[in-house]
């Protein structure tokens, strides 16, 4: 079982700006539609801008919500997002921020607290975090799921939605997802080629 997240942000940090996260599950191998999928824009609080570093922060946090409230409870799983930041926030520096009283030892302010936290107190160690280069444009499972979220994210930013159809896991992968068959979906070959990949807008899932 794999999960792929991201976020994705048109102005960065500047007034204006505006941000989206999405997700994609696999029950099986990562490739054609995944099992369940969510996207959508991304909320600010009242005075700060939209950033990446929110909506990938976003992303997994949406993940790991879906994770939490999933029936039967997923104790093992692996988590991709081209985020390196979004991982050491939520394995490495957080649980090292709330043992100092969510400090910095220089006594700088943290960012993004607000997400940070929450993250931190729904991880587990057996939802695993990987690290996936991003905007990659070979045939690796890791390249398909990355890119697919991508499209998803930038989707969401434009002010498409995609809601997960339920938080109850299937056993078996579906021949066609029930969200994206929702969505009106177009029928995607098991693999893509680079020329395939190049030639296939992943927004139409979204439209």
């Amino acid at each position: 079982m794999s999960i792929f997240c991201d976020g994705a942000c048109s102005g960065n940090g500047r007034k204006g700006a505006v941000g989206g996260w999405g997700w994609a599950y696999w029950a099986g191998p990562v490739r054609g539609e995944p099992t369940e999928a969510a996207a959508d824009r991304l909320d600010v609080p009242p005075g700060l801008p939209a950033t990446n570093q929110r909506a990938e922060l976003t992303a997994l946090l949406k993940v790991l919500r879906w994770l939490a409230a999933a029936t039967p409870a997923v104790t093992s799983i692996d988590i991709y997002t081209d985020s390196m930041y979004t991982i050491n926030c939520t394995s490495t520096w957080g649980p090292a921020w709330k043992k100092a009283g969510w400090k910095r030892k220089t006594g700088e302010p943290l960012l993004n607290l607000d997400l940070i936290v929450p993250l931190v107190e729904l991880w587990r160690p057996g939802w695993r975090l990987h690290h996936v280069r991003g905007h990659q444009t070979n045939s690796s499972p890791q390249a398909y799921g990355n890119n697919w979220v991508d499209q998803a994210a930038v989707a969401g930013a434009e002010g498409k939605v995609l809601s997960p159809s339920s938080f109850s896991l299937p056993v078996t992968l579906p021949v066609t997802s029930p969200v994206v068959a929702a969505v009106k979906a177009p029928t995607l070959p098991a693999t893509l080629t680079l020329a395939q990949a190049k030639q296939t807008d992943l927004r139409m899932w979204f439209s």
